[in-house]
């Protein structure tokens, strides 16, 4: 029996878990990316490349304070106590126990009807202390499978948390940059509003002294009301932004739009990011390595599930002191001990374990294919995001080449007013054009910053060191 338990030991060492060995995979991806691509380094903050203060302040207050992130970061710790569960299971087991009954026997069962002596008192009262203790033989990986999914999953569980991170800073930075551009095409809206006072007053009079007709004032009064109806979409985008910005940094609206205030200056354009190379991503994106980490946790699973075929072996024993006589409880004729191994053989089960080891391979086949489909996405996101970044920069500078030869335009106009050579009307039809022109500018001066976002994004950018 001591060669027997001593030889238990180094075979479960020895043994090598059943089921597939999982091997960190090497997708195949495009050496280069084809979109054209900056050559700014990306930090781990990458806000803050905007150079805005209240930005970087708004996104820490949201890592702070989001519900998302927080139950992100809950199910994170309650993965790593479940992994804490699953590594102690089959370990090595010790428990005491400690037992005082008054029992009984019945005189007329085979016990005490078969002994000759005759009037025994069958009522006694026992006391016992005794150890249990017990200990798997984890022979085929069943346990060491389970604790291998336990930490993909765990390891899984904390990806998720920088990727909610991510996608945090991200959103708060895009309706940071969409509420500022509401505030300042309101701003040019109401100039232009009252461009378009100026000229309904300036036309009424032309129409009595005989130099228009009523046709000119009433298409000038039409562009008016137009100009003052577009300014509900503009007011509603705007609180809508803020309303978002509020969910997000878990901020009242109103504390929130005081601390914002006005319009200012639009943020700068940083330069683009250098993408690296497409297998960069594995490394920097948290969801493709959500993807991969639940990959090897379902084949560690499709272990577990051919494990469950094989025998399982246990050491179990318990000892201790049992006496009907509590003064005699721990001497020497009242220890008593039980000790060896034991056995579970999976007969018959109608196909119950063969079936599981099926579905388990086919959990790991679809969790490979959900891999490699998140990798491809990735790579395309950062594709089109280099696009969409390129093709907004182009069409920012052109609206802005448009607004200054706009301004040029504008001051030659003034001139010529002044020297009595143009009437105000034409003036302020020329500064129309300016303002509306400032206003394609700050809607490609928006797009350009959300494109660096969803780079920045797409490119797996984190928010903590």
């Amino acid at each position: 029996m001591k060669q027997l338990l001593l030889c238990l030991p180094l075979l479960f060492l020895a043994c090598r878990p059943v089921g597939p060995t999982y091997v960190s995979p090497a997708p195949e991806l495009p050496a280069t990316y084809a979109a054209p691509a900056g050559a700014a380094r990306l930090p781990s903050r990458w806000w803050e490349a905007l150079g805005d203060a209240q930005l970087n302040g708004l996104i820490q207050q949201a890592l702070a304070q989001s519900p998302d992130l927080r139950i992100a970061e809950a199910r994170w710790r309650q993965a790593r106590a479940l992994q804490g569960v699953q590594d102690a299971v089959g370990g090595p087991e010790l428990g005491l126990g400690a037992q005082v009954s008054r029992d009984r026997l019945s005189p007329n069962s085979g016990l005490l009807a078969s002994l000759p002596a005759k009037g025994l008192n069958p009522e006694f009262t026992t006391h016992q202390i005794a150890f249990d203790a017990s200990w798997e033989l984890d022979l085929f990986g069943h346990n060491r499978r389970l604790s291998e999914a336990a930490q993909a999953r765990t390891e899984a569980s904390g990806e998720r948390l920088r990727d909610a991170g991510l996608v945090l800073s991200a959103e708060v930075a895009r309706n940071y940059i969409d509420y500022r551009s509401w505030q300042q095409r309101l701003a040019l809206a109401l100039d232009t509003l009252l461009n378009r006072q100026e000229l309904v007053r300036l036309t009424t009079l032309q129409a009595r002294a005989g130099e228009v007709t009523v046709l000119d004032v009433q298409r000038a009064e039409t562009s008016h009301r137009i100009q003052e109806a577009s300014l509900a979409d503009l007011r509603i985008g705007l609180r809508q932004s803020l309303a978002a910005l509020a969910t997000l940094t878990d901020l009242p609206m109103a504390s929130l739009e005081a601390r914002l205030g006005e319009a200012s200056r639009p943020l700068a354009v940083p330069e683009a990011p250098a993408p690296g190379l497409p297998s960069d991503l594995l490394k920097r994106r948290p969801d493709l390595r959500v993807a991969e980490r639940e990959w090897a946790a379902a084949s560690a699973d499709v272990g577990v599930a051919v494990a469950d075929r094989y025998p399982r072996f246990s050491l179990v024993g318990t000892g201790g002191w049992s006496s009907v006589q509590s003064g005699t409880l721990v001497e020497n004729a009242s220890r008593m001990w039980s000790v060896g191994p034991q056995v579970h053989l999976p007969i018959f089960n109608s196909g119950l374990l063969a079936n599981q080891v099926r579905a388990n391979e086919a959990a790991s086949e679809a969790a490979s294919a959900a891999y490699r489909k998140a990798v491809l996405n990735a790579v395309a996101d950062v594709e089109v995001a280099l696009t969409r970044l390129a093709r907004s920069e182009d069409r920012r500078h052109q609206l802005l080449d448009a607004e200054t030869l706009q301004r040029h335009m504008v001051a030659l106009t003034e001139r010529q007013w002044e020297a009595g050579e143009v009437s105000k009307i034409t003036l302020l039809e020329a500064r129309r054009s300016l303002l509306g022109q400032e206003d394609q500018a700050l809607q490609a001066h928006a797009q350009s910053l959300s494109a660096l976002v969803s780079l920045c994004k797409a490119l797996g950018g984190g928010w903590a060191e």
